[in-house]
């Protein structure tokens, strides 16, 4: 049997990620399929100075041309974010590649505040970003740079 004291005093509480700008690093890439049956890349990204990670789905959507064209953009923002050559689907290529995201959060399905990726940073925009930081609490939330 287990032992363990349930505090109910914690259920509910969340241990968000600040929104801000920060770098990621891609810990972990896997073949999926969606729930609504297409393809996609399951995306575990650490945040530099945080303990949490946050996890980035990104569906392979061609069943319009704007769905597809939708795709193709976020595919570049990866590429670029994390100087992955264009056009490279081999995720396994991706695993430890560093970039940086744009954090906030949002009401998930039961309306809890969820950290998660608003966009990739351009790579020549990631040069104001302090060095990463292995360590949880190390690092401060970032400004958002203006652009």
């Amino acid at each position: 049997m287990v032992d363990w004291t349930y505090n109910p005093e914690d259920y509910g509480k969340q241990n968000l990620i600040p929104e801000g700008i920060y770098w990621v690093r891609i810990d972990e890439a896997k073949e999926r399929v969606s729930k609504t049956g297409k393809d996609m890349y399951e995306l575990v990204l650490k945040v530099s100075g945080q303990q949490n990670k946050i996890w980035y789905y990104l569906v392979f959507d061609s069943s319009t041309p704007e769905k597809q064209q939708q795709t193709n953009n976020k595919l570049g923002a990866i590429f670029d974010s994390f100087d992955i050559p264009r056009g490279d689907l081999n995720i396994e290529h991706w695993k430890g590649r560093v970039g940086a995201a744009k954090i906030r959060h949002r009401p998930d399905q039961n309306d809890e505040l969820r950290a998660d990726v608003h966009y990739f940073i351009r790579r020549n925009k990631q040069d104001k970003l302090p060095a990463w930081q292995e360590q949880p609490g190390k690092m401060a939330n970032i400004e958002v740079i203006p652009f």
